[in-house]
């Protein structure tokens, strides 16, 4: 009840809310402030007043109680929230209060009561509260005269005792006034004193301060001076020290240095003996693996091998028939040859006689050369000499040209393959033609029958030697040293390559070791035979030396075909040569497949200063195309023997392998018919 009413009592004085003020709250603020003024003049309040609250308590309960009950409960009281400055807890509160015996309703004598009650109060207090407001005043103006507003530590007790006086003894007033004057003036005086006093404390303070300040600015220097003195004993010492420290701190870096390269290398070896302790134990586990390993597979290749040795001995025994057939082919070929052989002297001595007459014939014209010449013509008919195994070169020196052929005398003269020959394109000088002297050569013709039959074979005629050796199409016939074996295996090897790159250089090395510098360019076809030693077996290469000129390249690609392996050559002083041998490489695999072996081989190394092919240039290019590379100078004859040895013994390898493969297809082509 007391929070209730001291809102309406307070909400004048705070203002809160003025705009909208009802008109209760304008005639409470009124009623209250004519209440208030009245009992500052007659120090009671009126009758008028009182009933006035009354009043205003009544329009209250009215508002509260529309319906005329004559009675408000909690919900009525509600009501009042918008005429009063309180929320519904505040009015919950008031109700509560004012409901002094708890039924739950408030009638109107309750509501009046309480109201009252605290109005009274509440006039009460604001009275109180404006006498010590005048009393706070009216002190402080007497302060204010006296001039000791500031002068007391503690105002408060003076004016607690002032008031005291007033109240109780007014007759003393005066006297304690005029006792608060004098002491003022003695408090005044005593400040006076005690500031001057100050002052004079201050200037002898100053004038001490500056004595203690001379004092000590000479103590600081000589401070200062004992200092740097020090200092520099210090310093002095202290360098020396630090030299000391240096040198001993630098052998003691060192030292820390080869601990720590010690350290080093004992951790690396630790970790290299941990390395190769794992390593070794698991190499351990790998051999055990593989010792098991190879001991099932020594069981299976035991097993294997005998099986192959019975197919071997099968084999043995069908190489022994094809032994014994093939000499009975030797022998009749053997037989043949010797009657060719028989055939051919007789055609000599015929052609010794011929030539004798010739020469005869020719000096009776030089006897009478007023006569007309006699033509002479002569033919033969084609023999039937074969000449698949052996050759015989016709060859006419200069001398004999003019001892035996008369000018434009002999028109036909018997040709070494049966075939007639034009006697005055001989005496022109024209060499006779291929048709004629040389039997057509083909890669395909199976050699190895000549090789096993070199013994029969012989030159009717001595041909003299030339730059180019022997000529182009030729047949090269070995040396009859170890004729009486023949070799045990025949490969066809070809060389390709630009022109003047020195391939008929190198076979001349390889073939004759001998080395001609006018060689000539080679037209068509030239193939010379070669036996060598490659692992303990006769290895046959018949060497075919191919024209590098572009019109010859055709005939060229056709010997690709049955070759065994090919040699692509190249001049290390001519980049043009290096560039072409990608288009020789293309050309082999497009002729001869791409699992034939293949050489490439730099000509010409004993002309070094002029090379223009880079040695690691063209191992790349052969390590591309996964060929087999030397360099090499049929001058010197560098890397020529050792590049061909190597290719046989590929060639020679890769033949063991076919023949591996046979003999497994055989053998698993035995087991099945043994399933069957």
């Amino acid at each position: 009840i007391n929070f209730f009413f001291c809102k309406i009592h307070i909400l004048p004085k705070k203002k809160k809310k003025s705009q909208n003020k009802g008109p209760f709250h304008c005639l409470c603020d009124s009623l209250l402030e004519k209440k208030i003024l009245r009992e500052d003049r007659q120090g009671m309040p009126s009758d008028s007043d009182c009933s006035a609250v009354l009043e205003k308590t009544r329009e209250f309960f009215q508002i509260c109680d529309i319906e005329g009950k004559g009675f408000i409960t909690r919900r009525d009281m509600q009501r009042l929230n918008g005429e009063l400055p309180l929320s519904a807890e505040e009015l919950e509160n008031v109700f509560a209060t004012l409901d002094a015996d708890g039924n739950g309703y408030l009638t109107l004598e309750e509501f009046s009561s309480g109201f009252s009650v605290f109005a009274f109060e509440s006039i009460q207090h604001s009275r109180h509260s404006r006498g010590d407001d005048d009393e706070e005043q009216h002190f402080c103006m007497l302060m204010e005269n006296l001039g000791a507003s500031n002068i007391f530590e503690e105002p408060g007790e003076v004016r607690s005792l002032w008031v005291q006086l007033r109240k109780d003894e007014p007759h003393l007033l005066s006297n304690f006034e005029e006792f608060l004057a004098r002491v003022t003036y003695q408090i005044k005086e005593t400040n006076q004193e005690k500031k001057e006093m100050e002052t004079a404390l201050k200037r002898s303070d100053a004038t001490h301060d500056d004595e203690i300040q001379r004092l000590y600015e000479e103590m600081e220097q000589q401070i200062k001076n004992e200092k740097d003195r020090i200092l520099l004993e210090d310093s002095e010492r202290f360098l020396s020290r630090s030299q000391d420290m240096a040198h001993q701190l630098s052998a003691k870096e060192k030292e820390l240095e080869i601990l720590s390269n010690k350290q080093k290398r004992l951790e690396r070896q630790c970790r290299e003996l941990h390395s190769e302790q794992r390593e070794t134990a698991v190499e351990n586990v790998k051999l055990k693996q593989c010792n098991e390993d190879l001991n099932r597979e020594l069981d299976n290749t035991t097993q294997e091998l005998s099986l192959a040795q019975e197919q071997l001995m099968l084999l043995q025994e069908q190489s022994s028939c094809l032994h014994e057939e093939r000499e009975m082919e030797i022998y009749r070929v053997t037989e043949s040859l010797q009657r060719e052989r028989a055939s051919l002297l007789k055609q000599l001595d015929l052609l010794r006689e011929m030539n004798k007459h010739l020469r005869d014939e020719r000096d009776m014209c030089y006897q009478k050369p007023n006569t007309s010449a006699a033509k002479l013509s002569w033919k033969q008919r084609p023999g039937s000499i074969t000449m698949k195994h052996i050759h015989v070169d016709v060859v006419f020196s200069s001398d004999e040209d003019e001892e035996v052929l008369p000018q434009s005398k002999w028109k036909n003269v018997i040709g070494v393959n049966g075939h007639s020959m034009d006697l005055e394109d001989m005496v022109d000088g024209r060499p006779p033609s291929k048709h004629q002297l040389q039997r057509i050569i083909s890669i395909e013709e199976d050699h190895l029958p000549q090789l096993l039959q070199r013994g029969y074979q012989m030159r009717v005629a001595p041909t003299p030697t030339s730059p180019r050796g022997q000529p182009v199409g030729k047949e090269t016939v070995q040396s009859e040293e170890g004729a009486s074996s023949g070799p045990d295996r025949l490969f066809k090897i070809v060389l390709v390559g630009n022109s003047s790159v020195g391939k008929t250089s190198l076979l001349r090395r390889f073939c004759d070791n001998c080395f001609h510098s006018g060689t000539c360019a080679t037209v068509g076809i030239d193939y010379s035979v070669k036996t060598l030693t490659v692992d303990n077996s006769q290895v046959a290469l018949q060497m075919w030396d191919t024209a590098g000129q572009e019109r010859y390249r055709s005939i060229t690609k056709q010997f690709f075909r049955k070759a065994d392996g090919v040699v692509v050559v190249y001049d290390v002083t001519n980049e043009q040569t290096f560039t072409a041998v990608r288009h020789w490489l293309a050309s082999v695999q497009e002729g001869a497949g791409e699992d034939i072996p293949i050489m490439l081989l730099g000509n010409k190394t004993d002309l070094d200063g002029q090379r223009e092919v880079p040695l690691g240039v063209a191992e790349k290019l052969a390590k591309d195309f996964q060929l087999i590379f030397y360099e090499c100078s049929a001058f010197s004859s560098h890397n020529v023997t050792e590049s061909m040895i190597h290719m046989a013994r590929v060639l020679k390898d890769q033949e063991d392998r076919e023949k591996e493969k046979t003999v497994s297809l055989l053998d698993s082509h035995a087991k099945k018919k043994s399933c069957c």
